[in-house]
């Protein structure tokens, strides 16, 4: 969201620089006028923007890979990313990257048309699956119908219910609402979404616009956008989400990338299951990995031993294979990560190594990740596989407990 975008994308947007932030200026022109615009003209436009940026604030260039930064968990996409392929949402989940939410709608009249392809590349990736709708309703019954707009988007790709769907809240229109008009289509938004079976909402909007022009609530905690010009730590604890950079610049990558920093784990239970539910009678997992040695400076493959499967006339192995399933496990690469929340285990075997408060200086590497879908619940999610510097402790562990890089305390 929010970025300067060709001249035939409907999510054009402005920056401008403001003292130490670099904020966004909301959407003036929306996907109707914007398709009658000639190229000339917004291309002279899109220069008198940059003439702007260079002479208040220098010259903007793409941030890069720093430790200082805050955590790259989530990015958003719409149909500008149509570049990007499915190696590229490889690169970005081995770089730390938990989940996405992609632009499903907008208004009463547009739909991504490379919705499905998206998705599918980011569950390949094994990245948690959020939407949004950039929303420009100004009357309850207006905000009734997108509503059923972005349902039917994201209907057209998955079943499943679990997942954040977001409002996008930028559109310049709404400046010239009271709050509380704001506020009660807002309401009605959500609860034509609700509804429909989804629960979980959120809201997606300028920082400097909470209170203003819109508020967060229980339902809509925030993911809220305010881009620092030099990016660090943590912001909006109580928000569900920090939006601190449009441009951002994955290593290996030549697009800018709108990158946030979660600050639970809200957006990470929604799913990545499509839109055909894995099928009951699918094979279960053969053998579950746990390293034996690894040497902390090394960029080797930490070797692994082969722990067995519990006998399928094990009355607890049976009971797993009644509720989980695994869908696909292979090889990634070796990423440190630390954090003192969850346990070390074998999500479908259920063997519990270890609680992670017990080494909380320690940084994991990771060698394999995994994928795992409750029967019961209908819900999918990634494990990674990670292995001690030392290589004295080992075990899968669900991604959305580490945090990425080496523990600042080992």
């Amino acid at each position: 969201m929010l970025h300067l975008h060709q001249y035939f994308d409907v999510e054009m947007t402005r920056l401008v620089s403001t003292g130490h932030f670099v904020y966004p200026l909301t959407m003036i022109i929306g996907e109707q006028i914007m398709m009658k615009i000639s190229k000339p003209l917004l291309l002279g436009a899109l220069t008198v923007g940059a003439v702007f940026l260079s002479t208040s604030n220098g010259a903007q260039a793409s941030l890069t890979p720093s430790s200082s930064q805050p955590r790259t968990d989530m990015v958003d996409l719409s149909s500008w990313q149509a570049n990007l392929s499915s190696s590229d949402y490889q690169t970005m989940a081995d770089a730390g990257v938990k989940a996405v939410a992609i632009k499903a709608s907008e208004g009463t009249t547009y739909t991504n048309g490379i919705l499905a392809k998206q998705v599918q590349y980011a569950q390949n990736a094994g990245l948690a699956v959020n939407y949004y709708h950039f929303a420009r309703f100004t009357t309850t019954a207006e905000a009734q119908a997108e509503a059923q707009t972005f349902i039917k988007a994201v209907q057209s790709v998955t079943d499943a219910k679990n997942m954040v769907m977001v409002v996008d809240f930028e559109a310049s229109n709404f400046q010239n609402l009271s709050k509380a008009t704001n506020n009660q289509n807002l309401a009605a938004f959500d609860e034509t979404l609700a509804a429909a079976g989804y629960q979980k909402t959120d809201l997606y909007t300028m920082a400097s616009w909470i209170g203003r022009y819109i508020d967060t609530n229980a339902s809509n905690k925030g993911w809220l956008a305010q881009w620092p010009s030099n990016p660090s730590g943590d912001a909006y604890p109580s928000a569900n989400a920090w939006q601190w950079a449009s441009d951002y610049r994955f290593s290996g990558e030549s697009q800018d990338l709108d990158v946030s920093q979660l600050n639970n784990d809200f957006y990470l239970n929604g799913a990545s299951t499509a839109t055909s539910t894995p099928s009951s009678n699918a094979s279960t997992p053969s053998t579950s990995s746990q390293a034996s040695g690894s040497d902390a400076g090394s960029t080797e493959t930490p070797t692994t031993t082969i722990v067995k499967v519990p006998t399928t006339t094990s009355t607890y192995s049976k009971a797993r294979s009644d509720s989980v399933k695994l869908i696909w496990r292979a090889k990634m690469g070796r990423h440190a990560y630390h954090t003192t929340s969850g346990a070390r285990y074998s999500k479908h075997l259920g063997t519990r190594y270890a609680s992670m408060s017990n080494l909380p200086n320690t940084t994991w590497y990771t060698n394999y990740h995994e994928k795992l879908y409750n029967k019961k619940k209908g819900t999918s999610a990634i494990y990674y596989h990670i292995v001690s510097g030392n290589g004295k402790h080992a075990g899968w562990i669900w991604r959305g407990y580490l945090h990425a890089g080496v523990n600042p305390n080992a």
